[in-house]
């Protein structure tokens, strides 16, 4: 996975925990990107008990893996962003929804991933519902402010 892709990832979940009172840092790219070389020590040496706590902290597989979804949501239930891909867009800084291609298109990309869970069953609909993702992930640009400073900025 994209490693850019992955942090927007990151930081659009830990700001809807935020948004709930469920979070309480989103990690700067930097820190995320030592955090996430830590992640990779500790899976190579095998230390488990500490990898879940990191992912927990790096909120990984909170998209794509099924199980950690279905948590997140439902962790998450009430949230307002859920509604639509406009009303999930209320997490993004205004600039950010600027850079989209379209109003909802990140909305779009991560509401998608909610079907996931629900077809685990289903091979070939997973399999279907993972290759539609992949095409919004395709067309959804790195619209992180973190993504666009500018010198001075």
């Amino acid at each position: 996975m994209d490693p850019y892709r992955e942090y927007q990832d990151y930081v659009v979940a830990s700001r809807l925990l935020l948004a709930r009172g469920l979070g309480r840092e989103v990690l700067s790219l930097a820190q995320y990107a030592r955090l996430r070389l830590k992640r990779l020590e500790l899976a190579r040496a095998g230390r488990f008990a500490e990898l879940e706590a990191l992912d927990e902290r790096l909120r990984y597989g909170y998209w794509t893996n099924p199980l950690r979804l279905k948590a997140f949501v439902e962790r998450t239930k009430d949230a307002p962003y859920w509604a639509s891909p406009e009303a999930f867009e209320a997490l993004l800084f205004p600039e950010e929804r600027a850079r989209l291609r379209h109003p909802g298109q990140a909305g779009a990309y991560y509401l998608g991933f909610l079907r996931l869970p629900h077809l685990l069953m289903a091979p070939l609909a997973f399999e279907e519902a993972l290759r539609e993702q992949e095409e919004r992930a395709q067309a959804l640009p790195l619209f992180l402010n973190a993504f666009h400073r500018v010198a001075g900025g």
